[in-house]
């Protein structure tokens, strides 16, 4: 809310509230004082738009093309650019300064720029082929690291406390791929330094273990040396053990830490939680003092249980308690959470997020790394320099550490890692995945093939969607919620291990197509929700017969699967929540994947295709369950974590390359055949 008046006179007017002013004079002195929200961005036009973006080249289908084209429309909705224009001299707006147009994550409540959702956002701009569009919002991000040396969490003062993922090298790649605009690369290779050099210094602390004791380490098979040995690694919020953070071990921040640990956005809420302490110790000596509200924050995918730890889930207050008091949990008898009273799970969230190694997080900053070492190359005639070396050396000690801490041959999968009880997390979150994006071509090969066949069991016990964690815990990014950004991460595994040239000269290939196969499952999901909250194609595809006569389409920031892990479709787009990163993700599809995609298949749903033609359209699975489904859970990375579900309808194929369910029986096989071998030779 931008000021009316110069800063200083809505001070002095403030000093005169009374100490009990009641509601209504406070109200007065907001509207007095303050202009509307919103009043300082008006939307903005794209002057790279086009009627004919490159990511339809390759579809086909009228169906397809409609709704891609409908997606591509979006964009003029959610642009925007800075106004204070209007503003009186002394005025002030809590926006940060942008030069150029930029994206809103397109919820209600989001009025300004966003750190992760801008990558997402980036990549469907990309594929749009709106290279000007998408240069600007990056200079946008350039330049907050050029002011405050990283990119905020969103583009407001009460922002830049803290930032989120730090995914702004690989836009860059991803920009300069889609460009080769190498000079744009040249203007910001020193910022991305830049922004480096702080997750290196005020997120990053050494840690020490033992190496190559017990089964998560592989440095016997890389002939690694043994021992004690000391790594850098980085960690989510303000770190215990970065050495731009205070001790553990003192107090002297603790008269200062509101003023520190508390976020401006969320100040009250954030200052009634950490009042609410159920039990445990007193909150101003753990999570406020760990930085575990920035720490959420930074993470991206909380609220959730993923950086819970279920032994010592009842020491301290909430991350979360806001969220759960305006739901009513719904908990099976054989879910570890089943035990905990309502109140008991209140304290589930101090669960110590900056102590934990991340391995999303690490897995980037490796990406990050050699990103930056490749544009350096590329500046250099193509030639490593010194300071390219010094980064591909970090990318390597950064991934053996992962390899010795987070990762399970036995499995083949990644864990994030509690660093202050020296275990695997004991939730599995899909996040995890991420390490194989990073570096699939550094894994074992049998541990590739485990984390394909792992990934290829859950698209098919959940082909609406990816859950970032199995339990059912009503946080949003907890089962049944799925976002787009968790299966593009997914996809990018999945394919970093199809592409691998031992993978691919496996003979039959099983396994093969599981990126593409969630590409579709992803398009599906959007797809029909779109459909039954009112989108049409004209002369192609009329209206869903339940479709609100208001409605007109829409997309969603989150989704729901049923039991069965199949789509739960809505009718109501009245709160879509941020889905400009949807948008981007379904785009970024239609342009890697359009001559592979089909027209979806929607549970319980016939579409009215104006000139049918295909055979038939009809659902493949039975109905879904109620919008309140429980899961059964099963802990991962085990990776069977499914929840109870109605079956669905056999399916005949005659060729078990090509089908899902087939490949996964194909599977089970395997594995059974490689336990009864392995029984053999002992």
């Amino acid at each position: 809310m931008p000021t009316r008046k110069p800063v200083e006179d809505i001070v002095a007017a403030f000093e005169y509230l009374p100490e009990n002013a009641t509601k209504e004079s406070i109200a007065k002195f907001v509207d007095d004082n303050f202009y509307p929200i919103g009043y300082d961005i008006v939307e903005a036009e794209l002057e790279d738009w086009t009627e004919d973006p490159p990511f339809l080249r390759d579809v086909t289908d009228p169906v397809l093309r409609g709704y891609g084209m409908s997606v591509h429309k979006q964009w003029k909705k959610l642009a925007r650019r800075q106004d204070t224009s209007k503003l009186c001299k002394g005025c002030e707006s809590s926006l940060l300064p942008t030069n150029n147009v930029f994206i809103v994550p397109g919820g209600s409540t989001s009025r300004e720029f966003r750190y992760w959702n801008s990558y997402h956002i980036n990549l469907g701009l990309l594929k749009s082929g709106l290279y000007k569009t998408a240069k600007g919002a990056l200079q946008n991000l350039l330049d907050t690291v050029a002011q405050y040396g990283f990119v905020p969490t969103g583009g407001r003062i009460y922002f830049t406390d803290r930032s989120e993922l730090p995914l702004l090298p690989l836009m860059i790649k991803d920009y300069y791929d889609a460009t080769h605009d190498q000079t744009f690369v040249a203007e910001a290779l020193p910022l991305l330094q830049k922004e480096y050099n702080f997750w290196d210094t005020y997120r990053s602390g050494n840690i020490s273990y033992t190496r190559n004791e017990g089964s998560s380490s592989l440095a016997t098979r890389q002939n690694l040396a043994r021992g004690y040995v000391t790594s850098k690694t980085t960690f989510l919020g303000p770190s215990l053990f970065s050495t731009a953070s205070p001790s553990r071990k003192t107090n002297s921040l603790l008269s200062n830490l509101a003023s520190i640990f508390l976020r401006p956005e969320n100040y009250l809420q954030d200052y009634v939680t950490s009042k609410t302490s159920m039990s445990g110790p007193d909150l101003f000596s753990t999570s406020l003092f760990n930085g575990d509200f920035y720490a959420a924050s930074e993470a991206g995918t909380t609220p959730s249980v993923q950086y819970a730890d279920l032994s010592t889930a009842f020491s301290g207050p909430s991350l979360f308690s806001t969220s759960r008091r305006r739901r009513s949990l719904n908990i099976p008898s054989d879910n570890p959470f089943a035990s905990f009273t309502k109140d008991e799970l209140l304290v589930l969230g101090t669960a110590d997020i900056n102590n934990t190694i991340a391995v999303n997080l690490n897995s980037i900053l490796y990406q990050s790394e050699t990103i930056i070492a490749d544009f350096i190359k590329l500046l250099s005639n193509n030639t490593d320099t010194q300071k390219s070396l010094q980064y591909r050396q970090s990318a390597s000690e950064r991934r053996q550490t992962l390899l010795d801490l987070a990762y399970n041959p036995q499995t083949g999968l990644f864990s994030d890692y509690h660093v202050s009880t020296g275990k695997h997390s004991e939730i599995w979150s899909i996040n995890s995945l991420w390490s194989y994006w990073a570096f699939a071509d550094a894994m074992p090969s049998e541990g590739s093939q485990q984390a394909l066949e792992s990934l290829a069991e859950l698209h098919e016990k959940f082909p609406g969607g990816l859950p970032n964690t199995y339990y059912n815990t009503t946080l949003l990014w907890d089962w049944p919620n799925v976002q787009s950004p968790m299966q593009h991460m997914a996809i990018k595994s999945a394919a970093a291990i199809e592409n691998l040239p031992s993978y691919r000269r496996r003979a039959g290939g099983v396994g093969k197509g599981i990126a593409a196969g969630i590409a579709q499952s992803t398009l599906a999901t959007s797809f029909c929700n779109w459909y039954t909250t009112g989108g049409t194609i004209s002369g192609v595809l009329n209206s869903y017969d339940n479709a609100s006569a208001n409605s007109t389409g829409a997309s969603f920031g989150s989704y729901k699967i049923g039991a069965d892990g199949n789509i739960i479709t809505t009718t109501d787009a009245s709160d879509p929540g941020d889905y400009a990163w949807t948008n981007g993700v379904l785009l970024w599809l239609y342009g890697e994947y359009g001559s592979q995609i089909e027209i979806p298949t929607c549970p319980n749903i016939k579409l009215n295709i104006v000139h049918e033609t295909t055979p038939t359209l009809e659902p493949t699975y039975v109905p879904a369950p109620t919008l309140e489904p429980t899961p059964t859970y099963v802990p991962a990375p085990t990776l069977e974590p499914i929840p109870t579900s109605t079956a669905p309808v056999p399916i005949k194929c005659t060729n078990a390359t090509e089908c899902t369910r087939c490949r996964c029986r194909i599977i089970r096989r395997r594995r059974a055949l490689r336990k009864k071998a392995v029984r053999l030779e002992l």
